[in-house]
């Protein structure tokens, strides 16, 4: 099976690899330029200098409230727009990037759906899910580690290292110790913060304040500043992020729990399994032989005719629940999928799998 598609359709965290914004390098170039221009005035971006891609991607907004000289209101960057340039906080940027993760993980989980409401047969809907346990696993990753920041001091320098870990902080910064002694005789390391469930912000630290990266032979997780402001600014935006604080589909993310879409659907599965192999298992060594099964059999094909289960737990997670709110109050399609922050296409199942049960 060869399923075409784009890469932003691909199961990969939003703003963790990349900060481009899914921009052409010349579209980033410009961008660039305009916020050079224009970060320290307050009178906005005139229309004629942006690019459809910066508006297209949510980069810039219009503001009717600042006025140029034609009095129509002007554009200014957005939260989003400031990432590629570097100009976002870490604090801000985990407010723009968390819902970005959980969006992305409803949009996973409509994939199982064609736009009639219908879920998909065999082998689309084994590969959807599979996108959705990938998906799911690097998610986890990032709320297992914890960020941490060192200061540290060797033969009269001072420089700082950004880093995260899954162990104990004090065996990873004895490690750390021995990697900095062969390069340096006197070490001194100082342990600045740690914050809990934040691997998604390190390498968006490291792209923000990349022009005080300060490599040491093969380690590159290093900064040195020359203005000692330049390091008091960097600490005060680390220590400007909030505890994370997980949310339920989070918590059971980081639990290992299977997604409500996948528990439904093996559930449904169980019994013709249990017929296949003429006994009865549990759930949790289902869950491991069917995913064995949905990964490494493309024989396989399973014949649900009942997905109510299914329809019901997409249908009661928080976006698609928003999505209905909004339908109810009267909003068209798109007004609704911009209430619930989700896309037109996922708004669009929704609908569709609510009039199916009706």
């Amino acid at each position: 099976m060869v399923i075409k598609r784009q890469p932003r359709d691909l199961p990969t965290l939003p703003l963790y690899d990349s900060f481009d914004i899914f921009l052409t390098g010349k579209e980033l170039e410009q961008l660039k330029k305009l916020w050079h221009r224009h970060k320290s005035h307050t009178n906005g971006i005139h229309s004629l200098e942006l690019l459809s891609a910066f508006t297209r991607e949510n980069l810039v907004v219009l503001n009717q409230h600042l006025n140029l000289c034609g009095g129509s209101g002007a554009y200014q960057f957005t939260d989003l727009g400031k990432i590629p340039v570097k100009a976002l906080s870490l604090s801000r940027f985990n407010f723009v990037q968390e819902p970005l993760i959980l969006q992305k993980l409803t949009d996973l989980e409509a994939n199982i759906f064609n736009n009639q409401g219908t879920v998909l047969p065999e082998p689309e809907l084994s590969f959807h899910l599979t996108d959705l346990r990938i998906y799911s696993a690097q998610l986890q990753k990032i709320l297992l580690s914890t960020l941490y920041y060192l200061e540290v001091k060797a033969d009269g320098q001072t420089f700082y290292k950004i880093g995260v870990t899954t162990r104990p902080i004090s065996k990873r910064i004895a490690e750390i110790y021995q990697d900095i002694r062969s390069h340096f005789q006197a070490v001194v390391i100082t342990l600045l913060g740690t914050w809990a469930n934040r691997g998604n912000v390190e390498k968006y630290f490291k792209y923000r304040y990349s022009l005080f990266n300060y490599p040491i032979g093969s380690l590159t997780e290093y900064f040195k500043f020359i203005d000692p402001e330049d390091a008091q600014a960097e600490q005060r935006d680390l220590r400007s992020m909030k505890p994370k604080v997980l949310s339920s589909v989070e918590q059971d993310i980081l639990d290992s729990k299977p997604s409500p879409i996948e528990r439904a659907f093996y559930a449904e599965t169980e019994s013709i399994e249990q017929s296949r192999r003429g006994k009865t298992s549990s759930m949790e060594s289902l869950l491991v032989q069917q995913q064995k099964l949905l990964v490494q059999d493309d024989k396989l094909t399973i014949n649900c005719s009942n997905h109510s289960k299914l329809d019901q737990v997409f249908l009661s997670n928080p976006s698609s629940m928003r999505v209905i709110e909004a339908l109810h109050q009267g909003h068209s399609l798109r007004h609704a999928a911009e209430i619930a922050s989700v896309p037109v296409d996922t708004a669009r199942k929704v609908l569709a799998v609510l009039q199916k049960q009706q």
